[in-house]
């Protein structure tokens, strides 16, 4: 099985800004996505996180809103020796609807 046959929603390509947060490591990288669904992303890291690592998204919205918050697993690790991009893929956990509907605008408005 491929990992995009595993995926519950095909990925778009988006590049959205956010922050992620590995409290466990005491790491903070500021990124942007790859690209996104409403059930995780692909982030732009050069510094591999362990797979299984609990981690915290934030995505900001425009200075007139709150920023995203959601919980987030490492489900995979690429670097460039696999002839990929360097980045981390994180699938969310517990979102709620209108988070999946927040994120839907934050990929609707990244693609534009």
């Amino acid at each position: 099985m491929t990992q995009s046959e595993r995926r519950a929603r095909p990925r778009i390509p988006a590049s959205v800004e956010l922050k992620l947060h590995a409290p466990e490591l005491h790491f903070v990288l500021l990124s942007r996505t790859i690209d996104m669904s409403a059930h995780g992303a692909f982030v732009r890291s050069n510094r591999p996180l362990p797979v299984g690592l609990r981690v915290m998204v934030q995505f900001e919205r425009g200075r007139d809103r709150n920023p995203l918050t959601v919980r987030a697993e490492v489900v995979r690790v690429a670097t460039p020796d696999e002839g990929r991009t360097s980045g981390i893929a994180v699938r969310f956990q517990e979102i709620s609807e209108l988070d999946e509907a927040i994120i839907n605008d934050l990929i609707d408005a990244a693609k534009s």
